[in-house]
């Protein structure tokens, strides 16, 4: 199952330190939620793991990934990554491109991404509002974490807690309710 989906956020930093914080993957991997950093191997290639909890059943990701055609300049760069389910229930492969802009004393970073999904986990996310809905919540967490890293940047970054499949299954009905009643998000 292929789906893109473009999502934005801002960051409370200038342009030139969010661009930084963004592509240095030891800093910005722990702010995805639910996923560890392993491993950087040469140039900005990694590997890491991501757990996802649905009430008693743990997802669990082991992938690798690249940080590529990095654009200090413009800042816009590319990631690409895989990975599978330890118990061979699925797998996934992704495509981001971001792409940063300065919105006064704050940061604007766009995220396109293109995902593809295999096995029981695209079974999962049988429609594609749905994971979009969850990139969406999922954007928003990283986003937050992000923001308290830079609220502290001496604090050293932590592992994200996995991700509660519930936790953010609930606040995704929240979102898209809120959407189809036109009320702003929170």
């Amino acid at each position: 199952m292929g789906i893109r989906i473009e999502n934005s956020f801002t960051l409370p930093a200038p342009l030139d330190e969010a661009w930084r914080t963004l592509v240095d993957l030891q800093r910005v991997v722990p702010c995805m939620p639910g996923a560890e950093l392993t491993e950087v191997t040469e140039g900005r290639r990694f590997r890491a793991k991501a757990r996802l909890r649905v009430g008693p059943v743990e997802l669990q990701f082991a992938g690798e990934g690249e940080l590529y055609d990095v654009d200090d300049a413009a800042q816009r760069a590319k990631l690409r990554a895989k990975g599978s389910d330890s118990k061979g229930r699925g797998a996934f492969q992704t495509q981001m491109t971001l792409a940063l802009a300065a919105q006064g004393t704050d940061t604007l970073v766009r995220v396109d991404t293109d995902l593809t999904l295999t096995g029981s986990v695209a079974q999962y996310g049988r429609g594609a509002g749905m994971v979009k809905e969850l990139a969406r919540e999922m954007t928003a967490q990283f986003a937050r974490n992000l923001a308290q890293l830079f609220a502290q940047p001496s604090a050293a970054a932590k592992p994200a807690l996995p991700i509660s499949g519930l936790a953010l299954l609930f606040a995704t009905f929240g979102s898209m309710l809120r959407r189809w009643l036109g009320l702003k998000a929170r």
